[in-house]
């Protein structure tokens, strides 16, 4: 079995108007796929920049937000960002009812042209920036995406679709939902969009 390296990194806490602010960068510059778990957010701000490091800041609120973490598990040229509890975290009842009380927000700016896969349930995923490959799977979140690139996919349970680009070759369906798109341009950059009950709007950048 290949040997895995964890890395788990402590954050310093910032206490902001009853507000937790974490964050952190981490550099990794052989990183070639970055996995977001947004399984317990509610937000994530998710952006390209030209440089070899992933930097993320996360603001957590709620009865339990000191006993939160982010961390990065990294194996090979794949790194893994997810927030979960302190490992001596004791709830008194249990942890699913700790998570339903509690409140995360992550922003995060990861390199230009990466695979970047975003997976959440109610998580509401706002991206923009240039990516070589980026796959995003929602429940009841809402995704919106903003002059982004080379080639995105984007799978909903319940959740809308909002896509804004200037072109590109574009492929959307919705089972139960609407489909509503603006003339746009072919162009190089593909999005695939599909969402069972949720609504799609594909517009033209202004």
């Amino acid at each position: 079995m290949r040997a895995q390296i964890f890395l788990i990194f402590v954050f310093a806490l910032v206490h902001v108007h009853g507000q937790k602010l974490v964050k952190k960068a981490f550099i990794g510059p052989h990183t070639e796929t970055i996995q977001v778990d947004a399984q317990y957010c509610y937000r994530i701000d998710l952006k390209t920049e030209p440089t070899d490091e992933v930097h993320v800041s996360a603001t957590m609120e709620g009865e339990y937000a000191r006993d939160l973490l982010v961390s990065i598990e990294q194996s090979g040229t794949t790194a893994v960002i997810s927030t979960d509890f302190q490992p001596n975290f004791v709830n008194p009842n249990d942890k699913l009812s700790a998570h339903k009380v509690i409140s995360i927000a992550l922003e995060i700016r990861v390199p230009e042209y990466k695979n970047v896969g975003v997976f959440g349930t109610k998580t509401n995923l706002y991206a923009t920036g240039k990516y070589k490959d980026l796959e995003i799977t929602l429940s009841d979140g809402r995704c919106t995406l903003l002059n982004v690139s080379e080639s995105v996919t984007v799978t909903t349970q319940k959740g809308d679709i909002h896509l804004s680009a200037p072109s590109g070759d574009i492929v959307s369906e919705s089972t139960y939902g609407s489909v509503q798109k603006e003339t746009i341009p072919f162009g190089d950059d593909r999005f695939f969009l599909k969402t069972v009950e949720g609504d799609i709007l594909v517009t033209k950048t202004k």
